[in-house]
């Protein structure tokens, strides 16, 4: 999400609309470090809240007392300036962007960009998850307009809260091509010899280390790749990843297996550039993000064939689409992949072409500032 948020603000920062330039107040907390106060361009100004020295611990009433933070800065800055549009992105940000709209009757647009109902398949088991849930429903039925990342998405939002569907605009998320590309034909030999010494095929999971990013499954998938390719070695990145080794290890798969655990940005593009494929073997993916970095840098990508990635990867086209909880799906797709290096040449030089054109950051914000243009123009005529 903060991704997504870093790659739109700055493209929608100066767009022209019936009120003039855009210019974009960005209000997150400095949990993670940075400025207090940073010009990103002329038009987009991100301000960071400092955290007090006694907070929450757990991560639900973290999110709580960041929402009073940031609905309390805000209201500073509201006073002093027209704003036409608040957005926010979640739950996470909700309760300051409902506190916000009430407050000075500005409208609201939220980006839901996954629900707890889908991350937990439908489990609501926690009282944290209903909470969220009861959280993402309000906000749903707050806001102005909802823009879901997806077709999937949308239905989800109908489905399940009941939102109208002319309250719903599908905006994709964007893509903005790394400067991590490696400068050398070189550079890339070395850099795959690193994990594959012995020229073996390399497969790559990048991502979080949750049930419904499948990871267990692609483990599962190993033991029929290896029956067929015993060359081939799988990276797994992502934090706490090794809590998987004892599954790896009972399948008897430890030996093609590396847990890399936690990697930068940088990292992830550079191994996207060597690695044979990046496999997404989710159980639920709002909208697959992961997928267009991977097929932006050039890589082959096997991925499920659910939610939000069915919409980025068309099967035998751009990628190959697996059937979701299926290691044999997996292992008819990696196959599928080795058996002709031609067709997965086709494929993947296909994808950069369609991410490149499709999913551009400009593109993403010149849909979204026509979309606040329009709920800036309604509000003008609306009675509140």
């Amino acid at each position: 999400m903060g991704q997504h948020i870093a790659g739109l603000a700055p493209a929608l920062g100066g767009l022209n609309t019936t009120f003039g330039p855009i210019q974009v107040d960005v209000i997150t907390t400095r949990f993670a470090g940075g400025e207090p106060l940073e010009q990103v361009n002329r038009y987009v100004t991100v301000h960071r809240i400092d955290l007090p020295a006694i907070y929450p611990t757990d991560a639900y009433n973290h999110v709580i007392a960041d929402n009073d933070l940031l609905a309390e800065y805000a209201s500073g800055l509201a006073e002093n300036e027209w704003y036409q549009i608040v957005h926010v992105h979640d739950w996470l940000t909700g309760a300051a962007g409902v506190a916000l709209k009430n407050r000075f009757k500005i409208p609201l647009v939220v980006t839901i960009h996954a629900t707890e109902h889908g991350r937990q398949q439908g489990n609501l088991v926690s009282e944290r998850s209903w909470g969220i849930d009861r959280q993402e429903r309000e906000l749903c039925h707050e806001a102005w307009k909802v823009i879901a990342c997806s077709r999937y998405m949308a239905e989800q939002l109908h489905s399940h809260f009941g939102t109208p569907y002319d309250k719903i605009i599908v905006v994709p998320n964007g893509f903005e091509l790394s400067a991590h590309v490696l400068d050398s034909e070189e550079a890339k030999v070395a850099l795959r010899r690193k994990y594959a010494p012995n020229d073996e095929h390399l497969l790559l999971y990048v991502g979080r280390i949750s049930y419904e990013k499948g990871v267990h499954i692609l483990i599962d998938a190993m033991p029929a790749i290896l029956a067929e390719y015993p060359d081939t070695k799988l990276l797994i990145a992502g934090k706490n990843g090794r809590r998987l080794a004892p599954q790896a290890e009972q399948l008897g798969v430890t030996h093609a297996i590396q847990f890399l655990g936690f990697i930068s940005n940088e990292e992830r593009d550079h191994l996207y550039q060597i690695v044979d494929a990046a496999v997404f073997p989710s159980l639920y993916e709002p909208f697959g993000i992961v997928a267009l970095e991977a097929m932006g840098l050039g890589c082959n990508v096997i991925a499920s064939h659910v939610g939000g990635l069915s919409e980025v990867v068309q099967h035998l086209e751009d990628g190959l689409t697996i059937y979701p909880d299926d290691p044999a799906s997996i292992a008819w797709a990696v196959r599928e992949l080795f058996r002709d290096p031609v067709a997965a040449k086709e494929r993947k030089e296909r994808a950069k072409r369609k991410v490149r054109e499709r999913y551009s950051w400009q593109g993403v914000a010149e849909h979204t500032a026509r979309l606040f243009e329009s709920v800036a123009l309604e509000r003008v005529v609306t009675s509140w």
